[in-house]
């Protein structure tokens, strides 16, 4: 069996090179194989020194394919680049940063074999930021609502997967990409597997607030409940206006000395006003969404390719990669 292990690389660190080196130490040592891939995507990190540095260590790792894309476009879509140049039946994901390490990949396939078609590695004390924790938090129970996610399970950026599962998920064409949801709508035998979360050796997070808030609004685009659950909550409104009415205009009739409310009357026309303004809003995330997806919007464009070759190390011209 061949495995292939995919990583996103975002400015990239000298680091890296232990995680490596470790990958190879945990497929030769004690999974004893080396059919075994590292894929490396950099997802044009604006560090100049990143891509020449993965360079490097495509020459000093055999076993390491570059892929090289032309714009920075999130996590979530550079795991789908990778994933299109994958051989292997059994597919790792790994971050570069080296908070999770490769020695727990041994836990997760071997839970991975009792049935499971995707294996999350759930961090029992994680070393995030505050602001990154409270993210994972609302994403989590936003993914429980509305994609129905079971609440035991907890989605990670740590995992290993089997090939027809990633072969069904490169088939997602659109441009927001959300890891979690292709998981979702693939498959629903998933599950954890306890591991430490280290401290971020060197560098800091690629994540801002602005990043973290633009990946969880990406939930959108695989579900519907959210204009379902605005239009139930428009019929609701609807009825307790008329209710409201009734009870005014009752009110009026046993005491016509009532006087009218003009401050009442303008904070229900606001609230109305908000109702629908918030309907709207979410309305529009979708169609902006179907607008960019029929716009054929690239999830990533490959650069170019480093791969060894019949010849020795080479590179290969990349293109578009995109299935219509």
């Amino acid at each position: 069996m061949k495995y292939s292990v995919i990583v996103p690389c975002y400015n990239t660190q000298d680091i890296f090179d232990q995680e490596l080196a470790g990958i190879r130490d945990v497929f030769r040592s004690r999974l004893h194989t080396d059919s075994f891939e590292v894929i490396l995507v950099n997802d044009c990190s604006p560090d100049p020194g990143t891509l020449p540095f993965l360079k490097k260590m495509r020459l000093k790792y055999p076993f390491v394919k570059l892929v090289d894309l032309v714009k920075n476009t999130g996590q979530a879509n550079a795991q789908l680049a990778a994933m299109h140049f994958v051989s292997g039946e059994i597919v790792v994901n790994l971050d570069d940063d080296m908070q999770t390490r490769p020695d727990n990949i041994p836990a997760l396939l071997e839970k991975l074999e009792e049935g499971y078609d995707v294996v999350f590695g759930r961090y029992f004390h994680k070393k995030h930021s505050a602001i990154r924790r409270l993210f994972t938090r609302m994403d989590d129970s936003f993914e429980t609502i509305f994609l129905n996610k079971p609440k035991n399970l907890s989605c990670t950026s740590f995992w290993v997967a089997r090939r027809y599962v990633i072969d069904e998920i490169i088939n997602y064409k659109f441009a927001y990409s959300f890891m979690e949801g292709l998981f979702l709508r693939t498959t629903r035998k998933m599950t954890n597997v306890d591991i430490e979360h280290y401290d971020r050796v060197e560098g800091k997070s690629g994540y801002t607030f602005r990043s973290l808030l633009k990946l969880w609004s990406n939930f959108t685009n695989f579900t519907v409940k959210p204009l379902r659950i605005a239009g139930v909550a428009g019929i609701f409104t609807v009825l307790f206006a008329f209710l409201f009415l009734l009870v005014t205009i009752f009110h009026r009739i046993a005491d016509p000395t009532i006087p009218q409310g003009y401050s009442a009357l303008m904070c229900v026309i606001l609230f109305f006003f908000g109702m629908v303004m918030m309907m709207l809003g979410i309305m529009g995330e979708y169609i902006g969404r179907i607008f960019m997806c029929i716009n054929s919007a690239p999830q990533f464009v490959v650069k170019k390719v480093y791969e060894k070759t019949e010849n020795g190390a080479g590179e290969e011209e990349g293109a578009e990669c995109r299935k219509d």
